[in-house]
């Protein structure tokens, strides 16, 4: 009789041990849905491309100069370089922006006229533009986008030769281009971009006359840039 009564016992331990380990009875948490060691994966970076930004561009450039008399024409290239900034909006993968720049630059050329009594000598020595940004993130780091906007350019124009003489002029026009942005790390980026300016005509006054110019710009530039 005492032998039945410890084997009942003993089963009744681990009857209650069994149902105290239970999961229907234990502590009311959902088992993790992550393996050991049971860390959830990191989350992708959100609105990388969101804020003020700003840093430094070089790259290179030609221009244009038609208008010269008897539809001829100057081809001129060169550097540039300067500062770049703006501000981003972010929503999802869209991203919508303004900014600007200022650029230093030495474009220049040479091209005769007149049956080559006169040189038309035009440089470019500063440009600057601001224009709208539009773009779609196409992973979450790198940014496919568009711009639009106005453009100046500040040129020399020179032109040598009988009754020629110093000129220069301030150019304004509209500026359309596009590119790409990558996040190299939540604050620097790196970025390329084209721009195709066209700049409206001017005409300059000469000892032996009018020259009206009326170029076209287009740029490629690579940007290295800190959003704060």
């Amino acid at each position: 009789m005492r032998t039945r009564l410890l084997w009942v016992t003993a089963l009744f331990a681990v009857a209650v041990g069994a149902t105290a380990s239970s999961p229907a009875l234990s502590a009311d948490l959902p088992p993790s849905p992550y393996p050991p060691p049971y860390a959830a994966p990191p989350l992708p970076p959100q609105d990388v491309f969101e804020g003020w930004w700003l840093g430094g561009t070089i790259g290179g450039a030609t221009v244009t100069f038609d208008g010269l008399p008897a539809g001829g024409s100057v081809d001129t290239s060169g550097v540039l370089g300067g500062a770049v900034g703006g501000y981003s909006w972010q929503s999802g993968p869209f991203v919508l922006g303004l900014e600007g720049d200022i650029l230093a630059a030495d474009i220049d050329g040479k091209g005769r006229f007149n049956a080559g009594t006169n040189v038309a000598n035009p440089s470019i020595d500063t440009m600057a533009d601001l224009r709208l940004r539009a773009g779609y993130t196409i992973t979450p780091n790198l940014l496919l986008f568009g711009t639009f906007g106005g453009a100046w350019a500040d040129a020399d124009l020179p032109v040598g030769g009988f009754l020629g003489g110093s000129g220069n002029a301030d150019f304004f026009g509209w500026s359309a281009g596009g590119g790409a942005e990558i996040a190299l790390n939540p604050n620097w980026h790196a970025r390329f971009d084209y721009q195709f300016t066209d700049f409206g005509s001017e005409t300059v006054k000469y000892p032996g006359g009018k020259i009206e110019y009326d170029p076209d710009a287009s740029t490629y530039r690579g940007s290295l840039i800190y959003r704060f």
